[in-house]
């Protein structure tokens, strides 16, 4: 009887330490895993400062470029005008 309960007794050790150790394993991939995830997340805290300069960059030249767009349309109605009134000018003489 002694026998059984020491061969049960170890059997239940065996167990427990080979679910520890399958735990102790899985954690440790869990933790591989969240130091790649947080050097990714560092990696985007470096970048997103970079990506906000930019967007404001890119923000700044399309109203620059509206601007000039503007600009060249007040000219081109200016030309057409001026161009206008030269030919009535050519007409009338």
């Amino acid at each position: 009887m002694q026998k059984a309960i020491l061969a049960l007794q170890i059997l239940i050790l065996v167990i427990i330490l080979s679910i520890s150790i399958y735990l102790y394993n899985y954690v440790q991939i869990i933790n591989a895993e969240i130091k790649v995830v947080m050097s990714v997340i560092e990696e985007i805290q470096v970048i997103l400062p970079k990506l906000s300069a930019t967007a404001d960059i890119v923000s700044s030249l399309q109203y620059q470029f509206e601007e000039a767009f503007k600009t060249l349309s007040d000219l081109s109605l200016f030309f057409n005008g001026f161009l206008e009134l030269f030919n009535q000018l050519q007409g009338s003489s």
